[in-house]
C-alpha cells in the first residue's frame, strides 16, 4: 500500500489535475496520474494489493484496481472484481476507462451481469451496464435483446443518456440501419440529437449515412 502511494505521489501532475477535475467529478481526490502511466504500473500489481475501503482512497487507487484487474483473463475473475469495484464508480470516466479494459468480460455470464446493471437504479451502475453491453456484446446476435433493454432504461440521469446516445453512435458503425430505427423512433431529443452529433464526429460513418442522420434531428420545444 505505501508503495502504491508513494508512487501515485511521485508521478502526480498537479496540473493535469486541475484540466482532469474539469471533466471528472469524484468525490475521490484526482492527483493527475496519466492513464499511459497507471497502466504500465497496473502490470505489476495484483488487485488485492490495492486496499478499497479506505479514507484516502484516490480516483487513480480505483483506476489502478481496474487496470490491474484487467490483466487478468479468466472472464469469472474479472467479473468478481469488477464487482468489487462497482461501488466505487462515481464518474463516467472510471466507468468508461476501466469497463473497456477488461476485455475478457464478454462471456454469458458477463451478459447477464451487464443486462442487469441496466435494470438499476444507480447512474453510474446503469453507465457500466451499457458501456459493458457496447463494447463487449454490440457485434453480437444479441443486439436485438439489447435494444430492447436499452429502450425500457427510465432514468434520466445525465451521465446515463450520455451513455445511451454513444451505444446508438457506435452501433451506427456496426449495423445502420437497425441504428437508424433506433435513433428516429427515440422518444427523448437529448439522446436522438446527441447521438446524431456523435455519429457526426465518427470517420467509421460515411457521409450519406450521416446525412441520413442529420434529417432525423428534432428540434426541442
Amino acid at each position: 500500500m505505501n508503495n502504491i502511494k508513494k508512487f501515485l505521489h511521485d508521478n502526480a501532475d498537479f496540473g493535469y489535475a486541475n484540466f482532469s477535475k474539469k471533466t471528472i467529478f469524484s468525490k475521490y481526490p484526482i492527483l493527475g496520474v496519466r492513464i499511459p502511466v497507471l497502466r504500465k504500473f497496473a502490470k505489476e500489481l495484483e488487485p488485492e494489493y490495492i486496499e478499497l475501503e479506505q479514507p484516502t482512497l484516490s480516483h487513480e487507487e480505483i483506476l489502478l484496481y481496474g487496470f490491474s484487474a484487467s490483466e487478468i483473463k479468466d472472464e469469472n475473475e474479472q467479473l468478481e472484481y469488477l464487482k468489487n469495484l462497482l461501488p466505487f464508480f462515481d464518474n463516467w470516466a472510471t466507468c468508461d476507462l476501466v469497463v473497456g479494459s477488461m476485455k475478457s468480460l464478454c462471456g454469458e455470464k458477463s451478459y447477464k451481469f451487464f443486462t442487469h446493471l441496466v435494470t438499476s437504479n444507480n447512474e453510474y451502475s446503469i453507465r457500466v451496464g451499457i458501456v459493458g453491453l457496447m463494447k463487449f456484446f454490440i457485434k453480437s446476435d444479441k443486439i436485438l435483446e439489447i435494444l430492447q433493454n436499452i429502450r425500457k432504461i427510465q432514468n434520466n440521469a445525465y451521465y446515463v443518456k450520455m451513455a445511451t446516445a454513444w451505444f446508438y453512435a457506435e452501433l451506427c458503425t456496426v449495423n445502420f440501419d437497425f441504428a437508424r430505427t433506433e435513433i428516429k423512433n427515440c422518444q427523448d431529443l437529448f439522446i436522438k440529437n446527441k447521438a446524431i452529433s456523435k455519429a457526426n464526429e465518427s470517420f467509421r460513418v460515411t457521409a450519406q449515412q450521416k446525412k441520413l442522420l442529420n434529417d432525423l434531428k428534432t428540434k426541442s420545444c
